[in-house]
Order: structure tokens, then sequence, then C-alpha cells
């Protein structure tokens, strides 16, 4: 890591032409812009000099349009320019001079429909992974090969930063066959692929993906800062808001003095594990750099997503969880706090759609897994609390032939993406039936009626067993103890489920699927599972906590 950051400056200077005037990187060759709307190309320049940039539009019916437009850069030598809309299809070539004649150009530009792709490895999951089967590839090369075209990637190459910049490092290629394999996310081409087929035009995607990475470095500091959400950090430290956190970062240096000085002897003090937990609020805390942990928050929005505005992404899919598995009691208020900031960053009430984690380890055994991953699936759907939102579930899916059911990555993506591309079909194009896209999910109702506990269910049209399944399982009920839970035998009965045992004859609360692998038995008529949920803010009590 910090090899990484001692060859930033260099890189992004890479990332740049030598020449007086530039484009911003993200504007490469290859391109997509959207289609149908203004566009904002952006580059540098001198401080204060006047810039022309010339547009050369080829329209799909041949027709040819020349436009030139004027502008001048700010006192930092930015320069921005709104070219008006173009149809689908259209091929543009632009080209910026400056008033001391040094010039720039970008050719092969494409308009289309522009997404965003960021989280941890499941979204970085490429074709070349070793999970993945020879068959499986050469379909979507063959796929790609197909595509004519009409399917191009930016990925943003990893590093992060203390403060945010206005540039993003990667490279625009159009995808065929030959270069599919080469680190090209999964869900961001078979999505990207999908549209475009279905709408019969280019699709661009930005995949910015990190793996291993928490939430937290991808929201940006001033969002931190309004916003005054708790978080986790680097060294396993919880702050209660920003203000907090860089007060303990500033004084790196005196923490760490202090924290050689003092840990051992509090090692010393409480050498038993025993120990350890009981006096844990007495121990010395880590000193945090932040420049030597990429855990830490907002450093990869700095280098990552800060500098691909002003381009504007459609819509968004984001992929990230299992990092922050361990404190799903925050994720909720993070994840609204992400797509609201981002929103603003990029001035587009964009869409927004997530993956939940996919299914791992040994199957429920259980009525219910405390600590495990039905905690992080629930906070995540507080986003879902957001206009434009939407969840494609992956909790069908999990595991490889390679590496048995413990393999965190589901090889092969095209489930969960045809699942986004549906529901962006649906809602953003109007494509399709909305509800058809949509898993069935607890609408946070549900009512006691005598020994039966009784829960409403959202997007529940033709609410049914799974097929294949003798009946229906994975459900829990308990009384007043939140530690007491037994399976619970469940009836569907048009959009609600009920719930009873004959060892609760009072139920208080219900849960579904609350495993890291957990029984599904509850689907749509469309086919998609049930998501899991709790009645009792599961992923609060398991913890301790207390919902906000």
């Amino acid at each position: 890591m910090f090899k990484s950051i001692i060859t930033l400056s260099a890189i992004f200077i890479a990332c740049a032409s030598f020449a007086d005037i530039r484009f911003k990187n993200i504007y490469q060759n290859n391109m997509v812009l959207q289609a149908g709307e203004e566009n904002a190309i952006a580059g540098k320049t001198n401080p204060e000099e006047a810039v022309e940039l010339s547009v050369s539009a080829k329209l799909k019916d041949g027709k040819t349009i020349q436009k030139t437009l004027k502008t001048k850069s700010d006192k930092q030598g930015k320069w921005l320019v709104k070219i008006p809309p173009f149809p689908k299809r259209t091929n543009l070539e632009l080209a910026a001079k400056n008033a001391s004649g040094e010039s720039a150009k970008i050719s092969n530009v494409i308009t289309g429909e522009l997404w965003l792709g960021s989280g941890q490895s499941n979204m970085e999951w490429h074709f070349g992974n070793n999970t993945v089967e020879k068959e499986f590839l050469e379909k979507y090369q063959k796929d790609a090969d197909a595509t004519n075209g009409d399917v191009r990637i930016f990925t943003a190459n990893r590093f992060i930063l203390p403060e945010a910049v206005d540039e993003v490092c990667g490279d625009w290629r159009i995808i065929d066959g030959k270069n599919l394999r080469h680190g090209i996310s999964q869900i961001c081409y078979i999505v990207a692929s999908q549209l475009s087929k279905a709408l019969d035009t280019p699709v661009g995607f930005i995949n910015s993906s990190w793996g291993g990475s928490r939430i937290e470095p991808w929201i940006s500091k001033e969002a931190f800062k309004s916003s005054g959400v708790s978080f986790n950090s680097s060294n396993n430290t919880e702050f209660k808001n920003w203000q907090e956190y860089e007060e303990f970062t500033s004084n790196y240096a005196k923490l760490r003095e202090e924290y050689i000085k003092n840990f051992p002897k509090w090692i010393e003090q409480n050498p038993t594990g025993h120990l350890q937990n009981q006096n844990r609020a007495s121990r010395p805390k880590m000193p945090i750099d932040v420049l030597a942990n990429d855990h830490n928050p907002t450093n990869k929005y700095n280098s990552m997503i800060c500098g691909i505005a002003p381009l504007s992404p459609k819509g968004v899919l984001w992929y990230q969880g299992e990092s922050n598995a361990g404190q799903p009691y925050f994720y909720g208020d993070l994840l609204k706090l992400l797509v609201n900031s981002w929103r603003k960053h990029f001035k587009r009430d964009f869409h927004f759609y997530y993956v939940d984690l996919a299914a791992i380890n040994d199957y429920q055994n259980q009525p219910v897994h405390y600590g495990s991953w039905g905690g992080i699936r629930e906070t995540m759907a507080e986003v879902l609390a957001l206009p434009k939102t939407g969840v494609a579930t992956s909790i069908d899916s999990g595991g490889s032939k390679m590496q048995g059911l413990g393999d965190i990555h589901p090889p092969h993506k095209e489930l969960v993406s045809t699942r986004i591309t549906n529901m962006a079909l649906a809602d953003v194009y109007k494509k399709g039936n909305p509800k058809a896209a949509r898993s069935p999910r607890y609408a946070g109702e549900f009512k006691v009626e005598g020994n039966k506990l009784i829960v409403k269910i959202a997007n529940a049209e033709g609410l049914r067993k799974m097929q294949g399944k003798e009946k229906l399982t994975g459900f829990a009920i308990r009384g007043e103890n939140p530690r007491d839970w037994k399976w619970a035998d469940a009836e569907i009965k048009g959009d609600t489920i009920i719930l009873s045992s004959p060892e609760v004859p009072e139920p208080k609360a219900a849960r579904y699927a609350w495993a890291n692998r957990p029984l599904l038995s509850v689907e749509s008529k469309y086919g998609l599972p049930m998501l899991s949920f709790s009645t009792d803010n599961g992923a609060y009590v398991d913890w301790g906590r207390q919902k906000k």
C-alpha cells in the first residue's frame, strides 16, 4: 500500500497528456456519452485562458454536424463546455484548442447510455477468474464479438488519497471476445450487453471497484461532515461522527507514541482473553495513519469516484457489504449517505440498484444464526426507503464447483445481472413490468392474532412456495425472549405469511432466512426469491444496538 501512495503523483501525471491543453482523463477515445441530453466536456489548460471546442458529429443516418463552442478556463486552469444533445449512435470527434495554439483531440466517441458500477470484489469479478468455467467464458466471448463495439467499459485504477482530486485513472475499452477476460467486470459487461440489445443502443460502464473494500472509503468527506453518521475505521475503532475521527487522526504522531508506551502495559495487566474482553474499554486505541490503510474513510471516493464528474451516470450498480458484515448496524445510514451524496456530486437523481449478499458456508440448521449475514442484508434494504432504488437479490446463489460452499464469490454473475437489467429496463427505460423485476420483501408490518403472527409482504404478486420445495422453510418465531427462537410453521395467504409454533403460544417477533446460507422457500410468481427479514430489527438487536 505504501508503494501505491509514493508513486501516486507520477501515475496521476501519466493519466494526462503533457500538452498545455488536455481533456480530463475520463474523456478518451472510444468513450460513451449520454444520448439525448447535454454532455459536459471538461479538461485543463493554462489559467484563465480562452478555450475553443470543435465538435464533429456524424449521425446514424450519415449526416454530419459541426459545432464550435467557446469558454475560458478558471484560475486553476479548469475548463468546461456543454455540448448539445445528440441522438444515440452519434459518432463524435472533439478537438480542444487554447489561445496559445496547443490542441488535444479525442475520437470514436459514441452516444448511448452511461452507467457506473462500484463496490468490492464481487463487482470487480471478471471472466478470467480461476473459478469461471470455460463454457461460461466462451459463451460471453461470442456475445462480446456480436456486440460490434456497442459495449464500452472504463475500468478505474486502484489508488487511495487523503483528499479528493479532479481526476480518475483508467482506460476506456471497446469490448470484444479477445479482451473480455482481461479484468472486465462480469456484472458491468453482462448488464451493458443486455441493455444494449434491449434498447438497440451503445452502453458504456465505468467500473470503479476494489476487492475487500468497506463502504466508508467510498463516501466523501463533505458527506460525512454534514451528516453526523457513525462509522468504523481501519483499526476497528467506532466513531460517532466525522469530527471525532478527524480529531483522532490529526494527532497521529502523539497517539502512536502513547500507544507504543501504553499498550504493553495494558497487555501485562490483561494477559487473558477474558480479561481483555472484560476491560476492552480501557484498551489503548491504535492510532490511524490515513495513508496507511485502504479501509479508511473517503480515500477511494477521493481517487476513484470524485474525478468521474462532470460525467453523470444514468444509473449506479452497487455490490458491496461483505467487508461491513461485522458491523451491520452502521450500514443502512452509510448506504443512504452514499446514494444521496453521489446524487449531489453527479448532479443527477440517478437510479441506484444494489446486490444483496450471496449465500455462503453451510446451510442453515437453526431457526436463527446470530451474527450471520442476515443482519447486513436487512440493513442494506434500508436504502429502499429512498426513491429510485432497488435490490437484485443473490441470496439464492453462492459457492462454486471449484471451492465449494465457502466461496464468497459466485463465479458466474448472469443471474444477478439479469435481475439488475430487468429493473433498469422497467424503471429507467419503461420497458417491461416493474412488478416482475422486484423480489418479495417484508413490508414493515405484522400483527398478532392469538398464537399466530401474520407478516405483510410487499411485491407479493403471486406469492408462492418455491418450485420443488415440499414445505415452507426458513421461518423462525419467538416470544418475549429475544434469544429463544423456534422453527415456525408457515402458510401463504395472499400478500401475507401466517406463522405459528406450538412452542410459542404468544408470539412477539419473526424472522426469515436469517443465516449466511439460509433455507429459502418463498418466491413471487416471477420466480424471484423473497428477501430475508426480521420483524424485530435483528441487525441491531443481535449486536446489542438500538435502531435510530
